[in-house]
């Protein structure tokens, strides 16, 4: 079935991580306890079904850890993470050929659509591809993170597409890989070094690969 959307990660997938990292390092020494919490809170809160209420439930997670309230909480989360670490990211620079390949699919038909854990904020924006776009959300606004079910059956409604016309392209391989296709969509996993037998269609590190790989398919 040839793929007609074409879905994108955004953090570690459009950029790579290693590079904010760097230029994060006095931010992640300052923050390394809270961190480090809200790194665990984000991997429970993926096994916890149903959320209900996400950022609540997030902030009563990073409470409990923290031990602080859960209104303290989520003041923490909005200040560290939400507006200083989003205003890390928005500095990073792309993967080479990835704005060129984005064009390219755009202009060969393809439907754009970025999917992200995280809020979108204008990084988008500040990365000089924010007209791309067809379909742009956080998992969080959908009330559950990835390799949930959810963010995948959102893509694929607003759509109104087959999951196997999805291509969905990530650099986390339990999240984005195996969560799309457990989904039926296919995927397409940015990495230099595939896992033995991976689920992944496709497996790239530079992004002109990708661009070939769907307009030759």
């Amino acid at each position: 079935m040839r793929v007609k959307v074409v879905a994108f990660d955004v953090d570690g997938t459009l950029y790579p991580n290693s590079a904010v990292y760097v230029r994060a390092l006095p931010f992640l020494l300052r923050n390394l306890s809270a961190v480090r919490a809200f790194a665990r809170v984000r991997k429970d809160i993926r096994k916890i079904r149903p959320v209900g209420d996400f950022r609540r439930t997030q902030a009563e997670l990073f409470a409990a850890r923290r031990g602080i309230s859960p209104e303290a909480a989520e003041m923490l989360i909005e200040s560290v993470f939400y507006r200083r670490w989003d205003a890390i990211t928005r500095k990073a620079r792309l993967f080479p050929h990835a704005r060129e390949t984005l064009a390219r699919l755009k202009g060969a038909g393809f439907r754009l659509a970025a999917l992200s854990d995280f809020p979108l904020s204008a990084k988008l924006e500040a990365w000089g591809i924010g007209g791309l776009w067809d379909y742009r959300r956080s998992c969080e606004d959908i009330g559950y993170l990835k390799p949930n079910p959810e963010p995948f059956r959102d893509l694929a409604g607003f759509f109104a597409a087959p999951p196997g016309e999805i291509l969905y392209v990530g650099n986390n391989y339990a999240y984005d890989i195996v969560g799309a296709k457990n989904q039926g969509l296919m995927a397409a996993h940015v990495t230099r070094h595939a896992p033995p037998a991976s689920r992944a269609d496709f497996s790239f590190s530079d992004f002109r690969r990708l661009g070939d790989w769907l307009t030759e398919e």
